[in-house]
């Protein structure tokens, strides 16, 4: 595994730590920063930047795929605080490539096969003409898991969501299960189409200007907040088992807006519902549930809002 010069403080200065392939519990911290401190993380794409065109199966290093940066300890952070991890800004290589694997994807017959694609924003470009809207985000966000876990995977604490709205000027709310959070991050894609069927969407190695704040109210499930939307993230092992993990949380949250009984609100939820399947080639499937109608303010407390709106005017003043 390499070790490289991942981490960068507030003062610029780098810190050398190893590329993360399991997070857990006690994995040690790459370095310490206070909230509200920005830092960035440097990442390979989610092969370990070794899938390019002429790549073979047989030359991939199974071992150096998806690699994440971290954790950094927010210092004011405890176990059971609500975390929320601000994206300042994602500068990515002027590069991606897509690709797929057998074993990889959705309804893969076997294929391994590789297109390169070129960066440049707005636009990101395919040789054969095809134009596609530069969206860059963070696949893989996260704080350290309760138990050891591969980097690829996700739950309560983040990690490979793949919802395309964790982008610059973003938010992901996740619980810490560990003290100090342990913050990390990688797979980052500059254009990825939905439930990224193929196993990958425009892989990049990449830069994340981040700033970690924390919350003090209780929820079971991610959100994301962007300055138009707000999704909650259900995750399970079908597309049914995750929205079903997350629906009650929104028929909760719509009840209490609507001062309506839960079963009112269970109604109300089938007309007003946004649902999008973020991946559903790994073990664990994500989605993200969102409600119209300029309700989905509802599905995170005011706390949040104030804390996001604080967020984004930092990143104005740093600019």
């Amino acid at each position: 595994m390499s070790t490289v010069p991942h981490v960068v403080s507030v003062d610029g200065a780098a810190v050398a730590a190893p590329y993360l392939y399991r997070v857990g519990p006690h994995v040690p911290m790459a370095t310490a920063v206070d909230t509200w401190q920005p830092f960035t993380l440097r990442t390979l794409d989610a092969s370990g930047d070794q899938v390019r065109p002429g790549t073979t199966a047989d030359g991939l290093d199974v071992d150096r795929l998806f690699p994440v940066s971290g954790p950094i300890e927010i210092s004011d952070v405890r176990a059971g605080d609500r975390v929320g991890i601000g994206i300042a800004d994602i500068r990515c290589a002027p590069v991606g490539h897509v690709w797929t694997r057998p074993g990889l994807g959705f309804g893969n017959p076997g294929w391994f096969d590789v297109r390169e694609l070129k960066i440049q924003p707005p636009l990101v470009l395919d040789g054969a003409g095809l134009e596609l809207p530069y969206r860059v985000h963070a696949g893989t966000l996260g704080v350290l898991p309760a138990a050891l876990a591969p980097a690829r995977t996700l739950g309560p604490y983040g990690g490979n969501v793949d919802i395309p709205e964790l982008g610059p000027r973003s938010m992901l709310w996740v619980s810490a299960a560990v003290d100090g959070g342990g913050v990390f991050a990688g797979d980052v894609h500059a254009a990825i189409g939905d439930a990224e069927v193929c196993g990958t969407g425009v892989e990049t190695s990449a830069e994340l200007d981040l700033v970690a704040v924390r919350g003090d109210w209780q929820a079971v499930n991610p959100a994301v907040m962007t300055e138009d939307k707000i999704w909650l993230l259900g995750i399970g092992t079908t597309f049914e088992d995750a929205l079903s993990v997350v629906l009650p949380e929104v028929t909760v949250a719509l009840a209490a807006e609507l001062n309506v009984p839960e079963s009112q609100a269970y109604l109300l939820s089938s007309l007003m519902l946004d649902i999008r399947p973020c991946q559903v080639v790994n073990p664990l499937t994500s989605v993200a549930v969102s409600l119209r109608g300029d309700l989905d303010k509802c599905l995170v407390p005011p706390q949040a809002h104030r804390l996001f709106h604080q967020f984004l005017e930092s990143t104005v003043k740093g600019h």
